[in-house]
């Protein structure tokens, strides 16, 4: 068994990795959390979220999550990505299980903006800085047949999340059968939150074990005093394309096709929640041979140290009022930057400090 003590400026973060497919340093970094819920923060290595990650190193922890779950779950499967961190992270893993022969499922994605559909469900990400989610009613599906159910999310604290979305479901699914709660990491060794599911469920990771946390009450009260009390609220998103909201089965999603100088190197950003497209499109360069790394914008607030060495600010470009981050992102590398977006517009100050080109896949057809 391999232990860990990391030190940060709000306490101390305990770990055990009782399992692991990937070791420890291939899937994480820590940082410190701007959240008096929560204060430390395990930074994904593979996710292209907050540090810079390889299209092909992201599909590969893809494939192997997705080579976890059962091959013997009944049919149909309604696979479930959380919003915002494993939007792309589910999407990816569904495309995977999709590969299985006679496979019959159904993609959706959680999110914290309202669109112009019927909502199936809300829950609650209890130490979340924006905790509520929005399940909307897929398109063209009955809920009815769904038999099993997987939910995705990056990592496994408590498992208190995904007790909440596979209750809030439940009764929306009349036959389902079974439940796997799958992540990259699983911290939530020895807690019975399996057992508090509505259904027979079991867990799949590429790492599990177990984590404590030893909280620096004096640096909690400063993180309480900078909290950013605007992230909580949802967003109105006049949704121009579907791209996992309402529902997705491994349809061909419409891509731009930017004109990137032959050899040169590229950097993709995914905006908020719109990350998996721009995954597929960062796949494809890559693929056409340039040296590419992804990552995305997000809501979370952290601290500088750590995991997180540079920081961008600027709007969101779903709800402006609302503090966005981009973290490692340092201007000046010498890589063409793509900003990926589903929203009409995106801060010109991020364009700016990237000399980035924007996309908007909202307008492709």
């Amino acid at each position: 068994m391999e232990t860990r003590e990391v030190e940060l400026p709000t306490g101390t973060l305990s770990l055990s990795v009782e399992r692991a497919l990937w070791p420890l340093d291939a899937l994480c970094d820590f940082a410190t959390r701007r959240n008096p819920k929560r204060a430390f923060l395990i930074v994904s290595k593979v996710l292209g979220r907050h540090i810079p990650a390889a299209p092909s190193l992201m599909r590969q922890s893809m494939r192997d999550l997705a080579a976890q779950i059962p091959h013997d779950l009944p049919g149909p499967v309604l696979v479930v990505g959380l919003a915002e961190t494993a939007v792309c992270l589910g999407q990816g893993v569904y495309e995977e299980l999709a590969r299985r022969p006679r496979w019959d499922g159904l993609y959706l994605h959680s999110t914290r903006q309202q669109v112009d559909a019927p909502l199936l469900c809300r829950f609650e990400e209890p130490h979340s800085h924006a905790s509520a989610h929005l399940i909307y009613r897929p398109e063209g599906f009955d809920l009815d047949r769904v038999r099993s159910l997987v939910l995705v999310d990056d990592e496994i604290s408590t498992g208190n999340t995904l007790a909440n979305l596979a209750a809030a479901l439940a009764g929306h699914l009349p036959s389902l059968e079974r439940i796997v709660a799958a992540s990259l990491t699983d911290w939530s060794g020895g807690r019975d939150w399996l057992g508090r599911m509505p259904r027979p469920a079991s867990s799949a990771s590429l790492l599990s074990g177990r984590m404590s946390w030893q909280p620096n009450g004096e640096a909690m009260d400063v993180e309480a005093s900078t909290f950013d009390n605007a992230a909580p609220k949802l967003g109105t998103l006049d949704q121009r394309q579907n791209f996992g909201r309402l529902s997705w089965r491994g349809e061909a999603l419409p891509l731009p096709a930017p004109q990137v100088p032959a050899g040169a190197p590229v950097r993709v950003v995914g905006t908020g929640e719109f990350t998996y497209p721009a995954f597929l499109l960062a796949e494809r360069l890559e693929q056409a041979g340039h040296d590419v790394v992804m990552h995305s914008t997000t809501r979370s607030p952290a601290l500088p140290g750590g995991a997180v060495r540079h920081i961008l600010n600027f709007r969101d470009n779903y709800a402006p009022e609302i503090a966005n981050f981009l973290y490692n992102c340092e201007p000046g590398s010498g890589r063409v930057s793509l900003i990926c977006h589903e929203t009409p517009g995106i801060d010109p100050e991020l364009a700016g400090a990237l000399n980035a080109l924007c996309l908007d896949f909202g307008a492709v057809t």
